[in-house]
């Protein structure tokens, strides 16, 4: 499993010492693999692959070269790569014309662009909303 790092560890995001004051992004590059399960509480961008459960309290953005090899547990989500396996966004899901998703989908509102394809069920509507909000516990 993948943890973050204590921001106290690491003060600053550059050489030039700019302190850590605007949302944080978890970025998977192109190039990577990850195997494994991710918990972010923060947004997560993939354009690499993940072969495991992806989890965030916010939104997951995977790009046209992303992959996720596993279910995909988010409130917001917009999806432009592939996914083998469950998607669940509580909130929405956007399913962009490049997004391949072979999976059950369970969201509270889906919008799906023209080129989308899935092979799975769908369960849309405000029941498919979490009442509790998701959270991760503290190391």
């Amino acid at each position: 499993m993948l943890k973050r790092r204590n921001n106290s560890d690491n003060k600053t995001l550059s050489s030039t010492n700019t302190p850590n004051s605007g949302p944080a992004i978890t970025y998977i590059t192109e190039t990577s693999t990850i195997t494994g399960d991710m918990n972010c509480k923060d947004d997560i961008r993939i354009a690499g692959t993940i072969e495991g459960e992806v989890k965030s309290d916010k939104k997951v953005i995977v790009a046209e070269t992303g992959l996720i090899k596993g279910t995909l547990t988010s409130p917001l989500a917009d999806i432009s790569g592939k996914i083998e396996g469950d998607v669940n966004a509580s909130e929405s899901l956007v399913l962009r014309s490049s997004a391949n998703i072979e999976g059950e989908i369970s969201t509270g509102k889906l919008k799906i662009e023209e080129g989308a394809q899935v092979k799975g069920k769908f369960s849309v509507g405000p029941k498919n909303r979490s009442e509790k909000k998701r959270t991760f516990p503290k190391n």
